[in-house]
């Protein structure tokens, strides 16, 4: 007696519909590694837009407290003559001194509240300048210190007794007893990423 026998054959996949599947898979894999580095990109983009704009804050705010602490001391330079109180210069460096209070000393050293603090631009570089002493030596040093990087130019102004905005300060040498300081100072600072900033200042000591 013969047995009749059924077989079963399964179906695989053929060589073409694997190419097929390959080619979609990689396709959608090029289309996932995009987004994410369009993400990862935009996310490094903002990060580094975030941290400039802290940087340019921090720098702001340490003008402005440098300025609004401004006080009508003069004090000597390392060839004894007097220097105002507050003095701009127009050279290449555009440097702005000024005498201010509140020089923090934490550590409790036998030395001045009082500090003679510049800013100057020297090859894109904002650096904030400090003396050891009110009244200098021929070998006093100034420390400097970078503040900020990228600035195209940096711009001061004045507003005098009567109101006026002048480029210069003292506006006079003649007043520069009379009115030590000014009103207000406005500066302007145009960076290479972020263009023109500017910042108004008022002087809470001056006359």
């Amino acid at each position: 007696m013969k047995q009749n026998k059924t077989y079963r054959f399964t179906r695989g996949f053929t060589l073409l519909e694997l190419l097929v599947a390959l080619s979609i898979f990689s396709i959608l894999s090029v289309m996932a590694y995009s987004g994410l580095q369009t993400v990862i990109t935009t996310k490094q983009a903002s990060q580094q837009a975030a941290e400039r704009i802290a940087e340019i804050q921090l720098v702001m705010l340490r003008i402005s407290n440098d300025l609004r602490q401004t006080i009508t001391r003069k004090v000597r330079d390392e060839h004894g003559d007097f220097l105002p109180a507050m003095q701009s210069s127009n050279n290449s460096n555009e440097t702005m001194a000024w005498t201010r209070a509140g020089y923090r000393n934490p550590a409790r050293l036998k030395r001045s509240n009082v500090q003679r603090v510049a800013y100057k631009l020297e090859q894109q570089k904002l650096i904030r300048m400090t003396w050891p002493v009110l009244d200098r030596a021929q070998d006093t040093e100034a420390m400097e210190s970078e503040v900020l990087l990228n600035v195209e130019s940096i711009e001061w102004r004045f507003l005098n007794n009567d109101n006026e905005w002048v480029s210069a300060w003292p506006e006079e040498e003649e007043k520069a007893d009379l009115f030590p300081l000014p009103k207000a100072v406005e500066l302007v600072l145009e960076l290479h990423d972020w263009g023109k900033i500017r910042r108004l200042i008022l002087l809470a000591n001056a006359t």
